[in-house]
C-alpha cells in the first residue's frame, strides 16, 4: 500500500502469504468469506451451547459515584452468592472486603461474587431512586435490598438468561427502580460474568436517567456513525483500488462496531432480541478483529517476507482461538486472546517504528495501534480498579478501536488520493503519449515523403511522381541538379548555417523553376523540386516539339543556377553542375532515369551534361575497379614491377621503383592513372600504399642479391598518406618486419600532392625523415611549387619530369631550362633522377652531367620478379 515500497518487497511479501496457495478467486474473496464464517460458525456453536456466557473483551470497569442527595457509606465484596450471603446467621459479621476507594473492580473471577454498600436516607419522607448498572455485558446480576427495619427485598434478576420485560425502561442499560425509606438501605448485588467481575452502579433520580441516557447514546451513537461512515468508505475503495487486501479493514471494523453494540446491550435491546446468541459472538469477533489486523498490515505497509509470516502466525493462533472460544474450551480463553492481542499489538508496534521516518503511512499504522493499545489499556486497567468507572473508560476500547479505524480509513483515503493523483498522471501522460504519438506519426509520415534536411520531397516521392507518367506518350526530361561546394561550405561555415543557406537556395530555385516552365513542370507532392540528397537535387518537366526551346530553357536554368548566390553577408557559388535524361530513351523507369541523369550530372567537364551511354560506361568501370580493389590486393590480380634508377656515367642501379599493375578479371590490364586518382578520391589509396610498401620490403632480399645490397626500393605515396597520423610508425613496422632499415626505402610523392596541404605534408616528411626514410619529389616540373615552399620540405631527391626531355637534342632553349633545374638540384643538396630516357642519344647527352640519375625504358622496362614465391602477396596489418 506504500507507495513508496518497492515492487521487490511487495513481491517478498506477496509470496510469504500462506494464503497464495489458494486460488485467485478466493483469496479476492477471502476477508468476507471469514467474516461470514465467523457469523454462521458463531451462532451454530453457541446454539448447541446455550450456558456459554459472552465474553467480554473490556479489561475492567470502575464504579460510578452515586446521586449527590444520597449518603454512599461504601463499596464492599465477598466471595460467595447472594443466598449464601443472605443465609448466614449474623450477615454483620460475613467476611466482607472493602473494594479499592471509589472503586467496584474486582478483576476476572471464576465464581459469582456479590457486591455489599449502603445508601442512607437523611429525610424524613421515602425517596424513589433508579439504580442504573451500565453494563449490559455482564452475563448476570442478582439484586437484594435490606430495609432500614431489616426486611429483605428481592429485586428483578437481570442478564442474559432472563427476559428483558424485567427492566423499568426499555434502554441498553440495567435499571432497578427502589424506594428508600428514612434510614440505612443495604444492597446486595451477586455478579457473575466469565469477564471482569464489577459493578458499576449510579444511582439516579427518575427524571434524570432519560437524560443521562440519551447523552450517552447520542456520542456514541455519533462515534458508531463515524465508524459506519468509514466502513462504506473503505468498502469503496477496495471496489475502486480493486485491492482486495485492504478489505480486512473493513472486517476489523465490523468487529469492532458488533462488540461495542453487544457490550452497550443495544443489539439484545433493538437489533437481535430474539437471538441471544449474537450477543456471545464476541468470543468470535474479537478474535476476528485480530486476525483482520494482521492481515490487513502486508498490505498496507511495505514489510519483509519473515515479518509477514510471523503475522501469520498470529493470525493462525487467533484463529484457533475463535473456533474454540464458542465451543466452552477451558483452553484457549480470553486470557490467551488478551495476551496474544497484546503481543500482536507491540510487535506490530515494533515493525511500524522502523520505518516511520521512511514511510509516511507507517506513521498512520504507528498511530492507529497505539490508539487500540491506549483504549485496551485504560480497560485493562478500569478491570483491575486503577482508573474509575465512567461512560469513557466503559467504552475505552471501542473508542480506541474506533479512533484507530478513522485513522487507518485517512490513510487507506490518502492513497486512493495518491492513486488518482497517479491515475490523472498516467491519464496525462497517456493524452500526451497519443498525442506524441500522433505527432511522431505524422513526422514519420513527412521524413516518408520529404527529405530531412531541406524538407523538400524525397526520391521516394519523386519516383512514385515519375511512375505515375506515361513516358510513351508524353515524353519527359529528368534533371538533377549536383551542388558541388555543398560539403566544402558546410565545413567553412558550418552544418547548421550552411543548412539554413540551402534551404533559402532551394526555395528561390523552387519559384525560379515554376516560373520558367509552368504547366509543363512535374509537380512532386506539390512541388517543382525534390531534394535526393543533401548536395543532388531533381526537376522533371515535359518535353515538346522544339527541341531547341527545350535546350534553350534549360540554359536558362543553368544561367540561373551559375549567378552567385546571396544571403545576408554570403555570397558564393554552388558550383552547380546539371545532368539530364531523357525519358523513355534514357531509362526504362524511374529508378533508371534517376540513375541516368545522376551519371550525366558527374561529368566534370561541362555545366549541363545530358546522358551519354558511353560516359555512363565508364563510370561504371570505375565504380566496379574501386569495389573490386582489397579483393585484387587479396586474390593476386595486383602485383608490383620494378624498373631501375641507373647512375648514367657509371651505368649501376643504386635504386628501383615499385610500381603497381592490375590484370582485371573484366576489364583486362588497367592503367594506374585510371583508377589510382580514383581510388585517393574516394579514400582507398592508403591501404593500397601499405600494401606496395609491405609488398615491395618484402622483395627486397631478392632485389639486393640482383642488383647489389645498396639497392633501394622506391614506393609512391599520396597527400592522404602523409595526412594519415599515424603513417610514419606504419611504414616503420613494416620495413623493421621485413629486416630493413629505413635508408632501404625511398618514398616518392608528386609534387602536386606535396603543396595540396603544405602544413601537414611537411610535417609528417620531416617525421619520416628524422626516422631515416629518403623522400623523393616526383614529376618535379608540372607541378606550381614556388622555390621557397620546396626549400622548407626535408627532401633528399629530386626528379625532372619526363616531359623535360621532350626534343630536347633540337632546342638549345629546353636544355637551358634542364640545365637550371639541375642547378636547381644542387642548390639544395639534393639526387637528380631524370625520367624517361628512352634513347641512346639522350643517354649519352645526359653523361656530361655528372652525379646525375637515369631512369626509362633505355636502361628497362619494369618487370616483374622471377620465380615469385608469393603469388597471393601479403596484406600488411
Amino acid at each position: 500500500m506504500d507507495s513508496s515500497a518497492s515492487p521487490t518487497s511487495q513481491a517478498r511479501a506477496r509470496t510469504g502469504n500462506p494464503w497464495r496457495r489458494l486460488p485467485k478467486l478466493a483469496r479476492r474473496w477471502l476477508p468476507l468469506s471469514l467474516l461470514i464464517f465467523s457469523v454462521f460458525y458463531g451462532v451454530a456453536a453457541l446454539s448447541l451451547s446455550p450456558s456459554i456466557s459472552s465474553v467480554d473483551p473490556r479489561h475492567g470497569l470502575a464504579a460510578v459515584p452515586p446521586d449527590a442527595d444520597l449518603i454512599h457509606i461504601r463499596t464492599e465484596f465477598s466471595l460467595q452468592s447472594l443466598d449464601q450471603a443472605l443465609s448466614a446467621p449474623q450477615p454483620s459479621v460475613t467476611p466482607w472486603t472493602s473494594t479499592p476507594e471509589d472503586y467496584t473492580g474486582i478483576g476476572y473471577l471464576n465464581q459469582p461474587a456479590t457486591f455489599r454498600f449502603a445508601l442512607e436516607n437523611t429525610s424524613a419522607e421515602p425517596v424513589k431512586k433508579l439504580l442504573v448498572v451500565s453494563a449490559p455485558f455482564l452475563d448476570r446480576i442478582r439484586p437484594a435490598m435490606v430495609t432500614p427495619e431489616a426486611r429483605v427485598e428481592r429485586l428483578p434478576v437481570m442478564g442474559d438468561r432472563h427476559a428483558f420485560q424485567h427492566r423499568y425502561f426499555e434502554l441498553p442499560q440495567w435499571i432497578w427502580p427502589v424506594t428508600l425509606n428514612p434510614g440505612t438501605s443495604t444492597f446486595l448485588f451477586e455478579v457473575e460474568n466469565s469477564g471482569p467481575t464489577l459493578l458499576p452502579l449510579s444511582v439516579h433520580k427518575p427524571e434524570d436517567i432519560l437524560g443521562h441516557t440519551a447523552f450517552t447514546l447520542a456520542w456514541k451513537a455519533f462515534i458508531g456513525g463515524l465508524l459506519a461512515f468509514a466502513l462504506l468508505f473503505n468498502i469503496s475503495i477496495v471496489v475502486m483500488l480493486r485491492r482486495p487486501g485492504l478489505a480486512w479493514l473493513s472486517v476489523f471494523m465490523v468487529g469492532v462496531m458488533h462488540s461495542q453494540l453487544v457490550m452497550d446491550g443495544f443489539g439484545l435491546w433493538f437489533l437481535w432480541p430474539g437471538w441471544p446468541q449474537i450477543n456471545n459472538l464476541l468470543s468470535v469477533s474479537l478474535p476476528l478483529c485480530l486476525i483482520a489486523l494482521c492481515q490487513f498490515t502486508p498490505h498496507f505497509l511495505s514489510i519483509p517476507r519473515h515479518t509477514t509470516s510471523v503475522l501469520h502466525s498470529f493470525s493462525v493462533a487467533a484463529f484457533v482461538i475463535l473456533i474454540a472460544a464458542p465451543l466452552g474450551l477451558p483452553f484457549p480463553g480470553q486470557g490467551t486472546l488478551l495476551v496474544l492481542a497484546t503481543l500482536t499489538g507491540l510487535f506490530i508496534l515494533a515493525v511500524v517504528s522502523r520505518q516511520l521516518q521512511r514511510h509516511v503511512y507507517a506513521r498512520y499504522y504507528g498511530l492507529a495501534i497505539l490508539v487500540i493499545l491506549s483504549g485496551a489499556t485504560t480497560s485493562s486497567l478500569r478491570t483491575v480498579g486503577w482508573v474509575p468507572v465512567n461512560d469513557l473508560t466503559d467504552s475505552a476500547f471501542f473508542l480506541g478501536a474506533a479512533i484507530a479505524s478513522l485513522i487507518l480509513t485517512s490513510g487507506v483515503g490518502r492513497r486512493l488520493l495518491e492513486e488518482r493523483k497517479r491515475r490523472l498522471h498516467s491519464d496525462v501522460r497517456a493524452r500526451q503519449e497519443e498525442q506524441l504519438r500522433s505527432r511522431i506519426e505524422q513526422d514519420y509520415d513527412r521524413l516518408l515523403k520529404t527529405h530531412r534536411v531541406t524538407g523538400k520531397p524525397n526520391r521516394a516521392m519523386l519516383e512514385e511522381s515519375l511512375d505515375t507518367l506515361n513516358a510513351e506518350a508524353t515524353p519527359y526530361t529528368l534533371c538533377i541538379v549536383r551542388l558541388t561546394r555543398f560539403n566544402e561550405i558546410e565545413q567553412a561555415l558550418g552544418y547548421r548555417t550552411a543548412e539554413e543557406l540551402l534551404k533559402t537556395y532551394l526555395r528561390r530555385l523552387n519559384s525560379f523553376l515554376k516560373r520558367s516552365f509552368s504547366d509543363r513542370l512535374v509537380m512532386i507532392n506539390g512541388f517543382a523540386l525534390a531534394s535526393i540528397d543533401t548536395v543532388n537535387h531533381a526537376f522533371a518537366f515535359h518535353r515538346s516539339d522544339d527541341s531547341a526551346g527545350d535546350r534553350q530553357m534549360l540554359e536558362d536554368v543553368v544561367a540561373w543556377l551559375g549567378r552567385n548566390f546571396r544571403e545576408g553577408r554570403f555570397a558564393f557559388s554552388w558550383s552547380p553542375s546539371v545532368g539530364a535524361a531523357h525519358a523513355p530513351e534514357h531509362g526504362p523507369d524511374a529508378a533508371g532515369l534517376l540513375s541516368s541523369a545522376g551519371f550525366a550530372s558527374l561529368n566534370g567537364d561541362c555545366t549541363l551534361c545530358e546522358y551519354d551511354p558511353s560516359i555512363a560506361e565508364w563510370q561504371y568501370r570505375q565504380q566496379i575497379q574501386m569495389l573490386d580493389v582489397e579483393d585484387a590486393l587479396a586474390n593476386g590480380h595486383m602485383w608490383l614491377e620494378y624498373q631501375p634508377k641507373v647512375h648514367i656515367r657509371e651505368g649501376r642501379v643504386n635504386s628501383v621503383e615499385a610500381l603497381i599493375r592490375w590484370q582485371h578479371p573484366e576489364f583486362g590490364r588497367v592503367p594506374p592513372n585510371h583508377w589510382i586518382p580514383l581510388a585517393e578520391q574516394v579514400g582507398m589509396i592508403h591501404p593500397v600504399t601499405l600494401w606496395v610498401i609491405n609488398r615491395a620490403c618484402g622483395d627486397h632480399r631478392r632485389l639486393a642479391a640482383h642488383h647489389g645490397s645498396t639497392v633501394a626500393i622506391a614506393v609512391n605515396i599520396s597527400a592522404k598518406d602523409l595526412a594519415h597520423p599515424h603513417f610514419d610508425r606504419e611504414v616503420l613496422d613494416i620495413t623493421q618486419r621485413h629486416g630493413m632499415t629505413p635508408g632501404d626505402l625511398i618514398l616518392e610523392i608528386t609534387e602536386t600532392a606535396m603543396m595540396a596541404d603544405p602544413e601537414a605534408s611537411g610535417v609528417m616528411i620531416h617525421t619520416l625523415s628524422n626516422l631515416g626514410f629518403r623522400i623523393a619529389l616526383d614529376d618535379f616540373g608540372t607541378g606550381h611549387s614556388s622555390l621557397g615552399t620546396l626549400a622548407r620540405f626535408d627532401l633528399d631527391e629530386l626528379k625532372i619530369d619526363r616531359s623535360f626531355l621532350k626534343d630536347i637534342l633540337d632546342h638549345p632553349t629546353r636544355q637551358r631550362i634542364f640545365r637550371a633545374a639541375l642547378e636547381l638540384g644542387e642548390a639544395l643538396d639534393l639526387d637528380m633522377v631524370v625520367e624517361g630516357v628512352e634513347t641512346q642519344a639522350v643517354a649519352a647527352w645526359l653523361q656530361q652531367f655528372p652525379g646525375l640519375h637515369g631512369q626509362g625504358f633505355y636502361w628497362g622496362r619494369p618487370q616483374r620478379l622471377t620465380a615469385d614465391p608469393s603469388p597471393h602477396p601479403e596484406t600488411p596489418s
